[in-house]
Parts: C-alpha cells; structure tokens; sequence
C-alpha cells in the first residue's frame, strides 16, 4: 500500500492546550517575570544569524536613537511607528522607520504565554534568516520609549502596480512564505499580513503568534494543502536541517522560547523535510471573515 497518498489526505487533528495551561494573575506575574528574563538574554544576542544588509539593519533597530513616535491606530495590541536616527536600507535619503511592539502593550490570549508576542517576532525573523528565506523583514529587540519590546524594520509599500508578468514570481514568494508559516505554525496568517513593497518582494509581517507547541497553523494559503513544494523551497528546508546554521538558530530559539515550543520547531523541520508537501490543515482553522 503506497502511504505518500494517504498521508496527504490526512487532515491534521486540531489540538488546543491541555489542562496545564496557566490562568490567572499569579500566573501572569511568572509569565512576565519569565518573559523579562528572556527579553535579557535575547537582546544581547543582536545580529545572531543576520548577514550583509540585515545585520546592519537590525543592529541599527535594536541601538539608533529615537527621533520621533507614533502610535498605530486600530490595532488589537499597542503597537508604535518609530523614525531613527539611521538611513532606511531600501529608500535612499529617507530615515529608518520600524514597527514597536512594546510587551506592556500585549492583548493577554488565553492560548499564548502572555508577555511573550515579542519574543516570537524576533523568533520569526531568526527562523526566516537561518533558512535564507527573506520572507520576515529585519527584527530586534529593544528597550523602548514604553519599555522592552520588539521592532521591526518598517517596510514601505509598492506605489504601483506590478506588471501582470510578475505573477508567477509572486506566486513563487507565496509559496515560500507558506513554507515558513508551517516552520514557525503561523496562527494568523491573513491577507493583511502579507505585504509587497516596490520591487515586488513578498514580506511576511505580524508573525507573532507562531511556534505554539501543537498544531495551530491557520493561513490564508489553505489551497496549497496536499501540494509538494517547490523543489528549491524544498532544498531550503533540508539545508536548514543538515546545515551549519541549525545549531546557531536552536541555541537563539531557546533564549526565546520555552524549550518544548523549540522541541516542537525541531520536529516540524524534522518532518518537513522527510515529507516536503505542505500539511492538509483540518477543517477548523479559526479563520475570520476578514481572510479570503
């Protein structure tokens, strides 16, 4: 019997956290005592698995000078646009701009360790970096005006339209994105956190609630399901397994994260890469009506 097919078909079985899931106040006060100590650990390690143009970029995020700020309306957390006394990377005679997400400013959600979004933006970037993907813009973390926090290099959006002979490279960077959302177990992957900027690069923003340490992926990119991916995401993948910058990224991830969302991370890349076809997600995905 040929198991491949089989295993395609699968719907993968939606598991929520169990009872030991921690509630209340006292447990808020752990989370974030928990989540200061790693904010501490992880803000000293700034350009960790950056290279060339980003490590510039995200040494800039995590220590240029503030010169102005402004609050983002319309956000379900505090979230903060920030201009620094740095050049912006991609707009020649323009200051860097970067998205502040401060910890204070965190919504509690009652399946995330709380205090903890940030630290999983900079997860993010680092999975994306690790594996040469480019799909999450530059990110650090840093002491702001509204304490620690992680910010991200703000990324200017296209001014025109793109050519109809872009497609098929879009489509390509879609794919690839969707290779990270599995990586990371993207829980909220809508289409207003895909963003194209003016050369037509596929960035992947709001990538905070990733890395839960059971099946939580919810995405826009449902059609994909069952597919192989693309043979050079593929190789992506089995190179961030097998090479060098897998024990760089682990020992970054666990000052990050907790270690069974790390374990869970390394057994999501182990499978990927045994069984390089995105997952049939199950018919719960949570998704709102805001998605496509």
């Amino acid at each position: 019997m040929d198991v491949e097919p089989q295993r395609r078909r699968r719907g993968r079985r939606h598991l929520d956290p169990g009872a030991g899931m921690r509630f209340g106040r006292l447990a808020a006060d752990a989370d974030a005592v928990s989540a200061q100590r790693r904010f501490t650990r992880a803000a000293g390690d700034i350009a960790a698995l950056a290279s060339g143009e980003d490590a510039a970029a995200v040494e800039q995020l995590a220590t240029a000078p503030i010169r102005a700020m402004g609050r983002i309306a319309q956000s379900s957390n505090a979230v903060f646009l920030l201009e620094l006394d740095a050049p912006d990377p991609h707009r020649a005679g323009q200051p860097m701009r970067a998205i502040y997400k401060p910890t204070r400013g965190e919504r509690p959600l009652h399946d995330f360790t709380r205090n903890t979004l940030h630290l999983r933006e900079r997860a993010a970037y680092l999975v994306s970096a690790a594996a040469a993907m480019g799909v999450v813009p530059p990110t650090a973390l840093r002491d702001g005006p509204h304490g620690p926090g992680s910010v991200q290099l703000y990324i200017h959006p296209g001014d025109e339209p793109l050519p109809e002979s872009a497609a098929p490279d879009l489509e390509a960077q879609l794919h690839r994105l969707a290779v990270f959302d599995v990586l990371a177990n993207n829980a909220d992957r809508k289409r207003a956190h895909l963003l194209v900027d003016g050369v037509g690069h596929v960035w992947g923003i709001d990538n905070a609630l990733t890395f839960l340490p059971y099946p939580r992926q919810r995405t826009v990119l449902l059609d994909l399901g069952g597919s192989d991916l693309d043979p050079d995401d593929a190789e992506l993948v089995r190179q961030l397994r097998d090479g060098d910058s897998r024990t760089a990224l682990r020992a970054a991830l666990r000052r990050l994260l907790s270690a069974t969302e790390v374990e869970a991370f390394e057994g999501r890349l182990e499978e990927l890469t045994d069984h390089p076809w995105y997952p049939r997600l199950d018919d719960w995905d949570g998704r709102p009506f805001e998605w496509w």
